[in-house]
């Protein structure tokens, strides 16, 4: 439903129509029913997780968490969401330098192993896309632009400057997000790049979060273009059916993830 909740924006009205009475908080992200226009999820490993029973127009054959690979699925998956996507807000709202330090070298030093992992591989647990990397993506995309500034994660770059000015300090990580922003399913409009509006993001988090930019000056970027996200990251097939692990994947892929020593 992201046309209509950009429509509506802000997220109240998108609550109050999919569920009139609504008193608590308005969180994003939030899967809605389209038909019946009626919220159903916004918890976002559920959401996620529920990516999988989906059945996208004319992409009705791939899945994220193959069987085989549920158990290092989850751990990641832990990993990514404690140190990384709940670290740069644990460093943000930290109240003492020794928490901010603290969590400081948590992200980083996990930032650090993603790194590795994809310097060796296209994607965080072999050459598939999985859920692992739905988990890691909006953090390391919204990084620079977003939770650097605001919420003091400036000591590294993922991505380098336009222009050719200064580099990046993770590069397999930057040619990453750039292959997962291309990926598309072929003979539709649906691609990665559709789903993600950093300048609403940015707007979003430097309006709302008052007690962390109390003038609610909103930075003019970076923005998508300077991150330069539409430039080919050069790791390979952007068609989905061509990243992800088909449905009901066999023991060929399992020996594959094996012999990758992941």
């Amino acid at each position: 439903m992201r046309d209509v909740a950009v429509l509506l924006y802000p997220a109240r009205q998108v609550y109050d129509i999919c569920q009139p009475g609504f008193r608590g908080r308005c969180t994003a992200p939030l899967m809605v029913d389209r038909v019946r226009r009626v919220a159903v999820c916004n918890e976002s490993s559920e959401i996620v997780r529920s990516l999988d029973e989906m059945h996208l127009p004319g992409c009705t054959d791939v899945q994220l968490r193959p069987r085989h690979l549920t158990s290092q699925i989850d751990e990641l998956n832990a990993k990514i969401y404690s140190s990384i996507n709940n670290g740069v807000y644990r460093s943000g709202f930290a109240t003492t330098q020794e928490a901010y330090d603290a969590v400081q070298a948590e992200l980083w030093s996990t930032l650090d192993e993603m790194e590795s992992r994809l310097s060796s591989h296209r994607f965080l647990l072999g050459d598939r896309l999985t859920e692992s990397d739905v988990w890691l993506f909006p953090t390391v995309v919204r990084l620079d632009s977003v939770y650097g500034p605001l919420f003091k994660c400036c000591r590294r770059r993922i991505f380098g400057a336009a222009g050719g000015g200064r580099e990046g300090d993770y590069p397999a990580l930057a040619a990453w997000a750039r292959d997962i922003w291309q990926i598309k399913v072929p003979g539709s409009s649906l691609q990665v790049s559709g789903t993600v509006d950093l300048d609403a993001a940015r707007v979003s988090y430097f309006k709302n979060l008052f007690p962390l930019n109390p003038g609610g000056i909103v930075p003019a970027g970076p923005t998508a273009a300077d991150l330069q996200l539409e430039q080919p990251a050069g790791r390979g097939c952007s068609a989905l059916q061509g990243v992800c692990y088909p449905r009901d994947t066999g023991t060929a892929d399992a020996a594959s993830g094996a012999a990758a020593g992941l």
